[in-house]
């Protein structure tokens, strides 16, 4: 009886250790597949906004977290922003009329020192010029690690991390927006799997940025509960066009929808439903051989009618 207990109670503590071990060896697992980066910034809060006179004076503040596995120094500084192109690509260098505020930005220190779990409060001074025209200024506040404080395995860590400033100066301001190129096909064919898609551009002729708003939304042509909603908002930067492109990426291979495509900028408003048809290259070449078939039997039917006709006649 002795012995069976004694057995009973190493079952159990052996199965209980099973577990355990698990649990470690997946906590070291994890650790050895996704180790910490050394060098790894955070930045809160990521974007602000704020509104200014000319001859104004701002302080604001920034908190930087050291969120790696080693201590190390970071610089802060402000940089100019901007966009290029339709597709707004990020400009971190071009200076423009909208983006001279990087110019008035001050910081309390250049450098800071960041322990492992440590967090920095980083403050900024802005002194806005009395003679500064009224409209938009982008810039980002930027805090980035010192690369000559870290060297992991011969490899110099550099993380950058930034706030976006936006700044609403105020004075002689202008709104200006324009919907072009706005495009909702009825017919969608493809050898690889067709998706329905929405697209348009959004232009600012202002000197001042807004929100274009986009919905987009697919419905049973015979009726009933919507198949697919989407939404969304883009900042439009003074002198600039914005290329929006949104696609319903679960579109069936053959399908007819009511699609609502629509877009509110500025002042301006453009909002269509159309019928689409959606159907797979290979089914509209099976659709056009039958035709074709049935043409041609159509034809040699009509043709052998009449050919026995005359025959009858004569």
């Amino acid at each position: 009886m002795k012995k069976r207990l004694i057995v009973l109670a190493m079952a159990i503590f052996l199965s209980a250790l099973v577990p355990l071990g698990n649990v470690f060896n997946s906590v070291h697992a994890e650790e050895e597949g996704n180790p910490k980066p050394a060098v790894w910034l955070q930045i809160s809060p990521t974007q602000q906004r704020v509104s200014l006179n000319p001859g104004d004076e701002y302080d604001g503040s920034i908190t930087v977290t050291n969120i790696g596995s080693e201590d190390f120094t970071f610089k802060a500084y402000a940089s100019p922003f901007s966009v290029v192109g339709e597709e707004y690509n990020h400009n971190y260098e071009s200076e423009t009329d909208y983006n001279q505020i990087a110019r008035w930005i001050t910081f309390e220190k250049a450098n800071y020192s960041l322990a492992v779990d440590e967090e920095v409060e980083v403050n900024y001074h802005i002194e806005v010029p009395e003679d500064v025209p009224g409209g938009s200024q982008h810039a980002v506040i930027f805090a980035e690690s010192n690369a000559s404080d870290t060297n992991t395995e011969g490899v110099r860590a550099i993380s950058r991390v930034g706030m976006r400033l936006i700044a609403n100066i105020s004075g002689e301001t202008r709104t200006g927006s324009e919907i072009t190129d706005y495009s909702l096909p009825q017919l969608y064919i493809s050898f690889s799997a067709p998706k329905i898609t929405a697209s348009s551009k959004v232009k600012n002729t202002g000197n001042t940025d807004f929100e274009a708003r986009y919905q987009f939304k697919v419905d049973p042509f015979f009726g009933g509960e919507s198949i697919h909603t989407d939404s969304k908002t883009h900042l439009i930067y003074p002198d600039s066009e914005l290329k929006n492109t949104m696609t319903w990426e679960e579109t069936p291979l053959l399908g007819l929808f009511n699609v609502t495509y629509t877009v509110t900028a500025g002042g301006s408003t453009e909002d269509r439903t159309s019928v689409v048809l959606v159907m797979p290259a290979w089914l509209l070449i099976i659709i056009i051989a039958l035709l074709t078939f049935v043409i041609i039997w159509i034809i040699l039917k009509v043709k052998k009618r009449r050919q026995l006709r005359s025959r009858v006649r004569f």
